[in-house]
């Protein structure tokens, strides 16, 4: 049996941001940065990445009964609190956004992103960083009873 399409999206997303210019291999999974922040030696710049919530419909199609699903995406750069941050951060977003429009997401519809979230500084270790999160909205469909099969 298949994986949910949400750990096949999650999955994907996060192959999509393995390797970019700024953050490398430096992407971490479902990884509570609250409780253990990115290292800023060696895992900053980097990426966090989790799937967070998904509001759904049910709709009848050729009747059928599918859900619209529209899943939450969350990435968070991290990048260290020097002078110069917001255009790191900046970078950052751009290399995301397109890395995201041009992979493909287990049978995703359409990937928008819907939120910049303010911007966080953690004072955790002895070298501050900063942290943003990029909210992106990935509208996927599923026959009701085959949550592993995107239609």
């Amino acid at each position: 049996m298949a994986d949910h399409v949400r750990e096949q999206i999650t999955v994907a997303a996060l192959s999509a941001l393995t390797g970019l210019a700024t953050t490398g291999a430096r992407v971490f999974r479902d990884r509570d940065t609250s409780e253990r922040p990115l290292d800023p030696d060696t895992e900053v710049p980097g990426l966090t990445i989790e799937d967070d919530g998904e509001p759904s419909e049910r709709i009848t199609i050729d009747s059928s009964q599918v859900l619209e699903r529209r899943m939450r995406l969350r990435v968070t750069a991290h990048v260290k609190a020097a002078s110069g941050y917001s255009s790191s951060m900046n970078q950052i977003l751009k290399e995301v956004e397109i890395a995201i429009a041009g992979a493909t997401l287990a049978g995703a519809k359409d990937v928008s992103l819907v939120e910049l979230a303010a911007r966080e500084t953690s004072q955790a270790a002895d070298k501050p960083t900063v942290r943003q999160a990029f909210n992106f909205e990935v509208l996927y469909f599923t026959v009701a009873g085959a949550p592993d099969t995107a239609l």
